[in-house]
């Protein structure tokens, strides 16, 4: 398995996690710290990354936090997502 089918894999599972978490699962919740962790730590590994939502290279700053999305659009999509994943 190649790294980036494995960060493809934690993006699939994260929805599922948040599914989890509401329902109160034992262990859903340092599940979901630890794929959010494995996907922050994916992101920042390469120079530059990709967005979280639709997946297109990323240019990260010298200092601060790495970016996750590639622009407003795109975050405000996953936001959507993950609320209509907690929703359902």
């Amino acid at each position: 398995m190649t790294k980036s089918e494995l960060i493809s894999l934690l993006h699939d599972a994260e929805p599922i996690l948040w599914e989890a978490l509401e329902k109160g699962i034992s262990g859903a919740e340092e599940a979901h710290q630890k794929v959010a962790r494995a996907l922050r730590v994916a992101a920042a590994e390469t120079a530059d990354g990709a967005c979280v939502s639709c997946g297109d290279a990323l240019t990260q700053p010298s200092t601060g936090r790495p970016r996750m999305y590639c622009g407003e659009a795109c975050k405000k999509r996953a936001y959507r997502a993950k609320r209509a994943q907690r929703e359902d």
